[in-house]
């Protein structure tokens, strides 16, 4: 019968701890990474414990790894079905050493390096000066081709940032271009600090609470903003700490909320203009 499992609670890690338990039982079968329904799965098949093929549509081979450990917080439900496949994507083949730890240190390191990751959320939807939308980042990379001609006609630059993945550099030059935009606003990471200096000293375990309860929010570890739904929660909770500290601390804290919302709203309805 073979292994067989669905996990529906992913966190950080949980992609490599079933890679490697795979690997260990050197199992074979396919493991299926799923971002929601409405988002194409990732598909990696396994032959007696070595990874020999990966594929997420136009994303082929190593660079799936590469895009799944970058995009793991954005992973709802892993499940891995055991048995074999008639035919080999011979385009997916994973080139990499066929040892996982080797291959995994590799993708991390990877990703460490990539400097378009910060601006670059799977799971948010896109909209372009081109009239052309997406449901999310991922739907693009999982079909690039449609975007291709657009995203490649755009000049190079000096705020051209390097990836793993050359969508992923296409990608990050046209949002830095205004080409392609969140539908969504987003608030910067950075103006949290104003709002977050409001609070005056933090206990250990505000700064504990507040600090993991940011981190949980955030679409990955290297993020520089928040999708304004998101931005929302985090407030929810600097507003409860301003309001214990007095009723005038939590009216400034409110005010600043309130502003920092209506500037990224007007920072998204410019782009949506120019969309």
């Amino acid at each position: 019968m073979g292994i067989s499992f669905h996990i529906t609670s992913v966190r950080e890690g949980t992609i490599f701890n079933v890679m490697q338990f795979l690997s260990l039982e050197r199992v074979t079968g396919v493991l299926s990474v799923r971002f929601g329904r409405q988002i194409p799965e990732v598909t990696i098949y396994f032959v007696a414990g070595s990874i020999t093929t990966a594929e997420f549509g136009s994303i082929v081979g190593d660079s799936v790894l590469d895009m799944l450990l970058c995009q793991e917080f954005a992973v709802k439900e892993v499940a891995f079905a055991p048995g074999r496949i008639n035919q080999v994507n011979e385009q997916a083949i994973i080139v990499r050493s066929t040892n996982l730890a080797s291959v995994m240190l590799n993708v991390s390191k990877d990703v460490d390096k990539c400097e378009s990751r910060p601006l670059i959320y799977g799971l948010l939807p896109i909209n372009s000066t081109t009239g052309r939308t997406a449901p999310s980042v991922l739907h693009i990379l999982n079909d690039f081709s449609p975007w291709n001609d657009s995203l490649k006609a755009l000049p190079r630059s000096d705020k051209d940032k390097k990836a793993p993945l050359p969508q992923c550099v296409l990608i990050h030059r046209a949002m830095s271009k205004g080409l392609i935009t969140y539908q969504r606003p987003l608030v910067s990471i950075k103006a949290l600090k104003p709002l977050l200096e409001i609070l005056g000293n933090l206990s250990d375990k505000e700064s504990n609470n507040l600090r993991g309860y940011l981190r949980s929010l955030l679409p990955h570890p290297k993020a520089t903003h928040l999708s304004i739904e998101r931005f929302y929660a985090f407030a929810s909770a600097i507003e409860s700490i301003a309001q214990r500290r007095s009723p005038e601390v939590g009216d400034r804290a409110r005010r600043a909320i309130h502003m920092l919302i209506q500037s990224a709203t007007k920072a998204q309805e410019v782009g949506a203009a120019n969309a």
